[in-house]
């Protein structure tokens, strides 16, 4: 078995390119690449699809990766755990989050994070999409609602509450003429809304400046209850009143230490925070 080739594609294929392989490997860029081609005459199929700027999984590398991935974690780990002084933790850890997830928190859960493992690197991309942890690369996922699919396991960190929002001005009409905009989660009451947008922000803004009841998590609107901006005017019946905050993280291989590690600081950041 060409262990070197499966180690070299598994590399490309959790960094993203063939480069970023090379510099966790601490090889040439040319013997990664020279290895997965070999890998590939070896097996007779092409396994990435690759451009000047990216590479891609084909139809035979995403089913070869899920045969060899986990059992390369696991290889790794053992050798992490086996090397002395092997407890520093490197690598990139790829997040995503909602586009309103708030920021403070998110940064508080980062910079600790970092400041106790300095080889480790992370990026954040913010997107409300259904997370495909193999063509989006990505290690793990914060979601509300019904996160992910068969393919993805979620831990539930939290519970919010939903209510229905709006300024005294709005508040004081018919409700038939309030409700001006919504959200895909909760759905506005059945009803066609004049405006709808993946940012709770920007719904938030609007309810602020009378344009209609916004459906709106409660945390979101406590500084604009306070200043009276906004006032709560309960859920809609049959509504859910409270919808689940879930770390999301792919079932098909294991996950490696960094990641594993930084999973557990986020969920307890985020379970001190929401259960304060």
């Amino acid at each position: 078995m060409d262990i070197n080739g499966c180690l070299a594609f598994a590399a490309v294929v959790e960094s993203g390119s063939f480069a970023a392989a090379a510099r966790e490997l601490g090889l040439p860029r040319s013997t990664v690449s020279a290895r997965v081609a070999a890998l590939e005459a070896r097996l007779g199929v092409r396994l990435l699809r690759r451009s000047t700027r990216s590479v891609a999984l084909t139809d035979d590398g995403e089913a070869w990766y899920a045969s060899v991935g986990g059992a390369i974690a696991t290889l790794r780990e053992a050798e992490r755990r086996g090397l002395p002084g092997a407890r520093a933790l490197s690598g990139t850890i790829r997040l995503s989050v909602p586009l309103d997830f708030p920021e403070a928190l998110l940064a508080e859960a980062i910079a600790t994070f970092l400041a106790a493992h300095p080889h480790v690197r992370i990026d954040v991309h913010l997107g409300n999409e259904v997370v495909d942890f193999v063509s989006g690369n990505v290690d793990l996922a914060i979601r509300g609602g019904a996160p992910g699919g068969n393919e993805a396991v979620a831990r539930r960190i939290a519970g919010f509450r939903f209510g229905r929002f709006a300024s005294p001005s709005t508040a004081a009409q018919s409700p038939a003429d309030t409700l001006a905009f919504a959200t895909q989660l909760p759905k506005a009451n059945g009803s066609a809304a004049r405006v709808q947008a993946n940012s709770f922000a920007l719904l938030k803004q609007l309810a602020i400046h009378g344009a209609g009841v916004a459906e709106l998590p409660a945390h979101l609107c406590a500084d604009a209850l306070a200043s009276g901006q906004l006032i709560e005017m309960g859920t809609s019946a049959g509504e859910a009143q409270e919808v689940g905050l879930f770390i999301v993280y792919p079932s098909r291989r294991d996950m490696s230490a960094r990641v594993r590690a930084f999973a557990q600081h986020l969920i307890a950041t985020l379970e001190t925070h929401y259960s304060g």
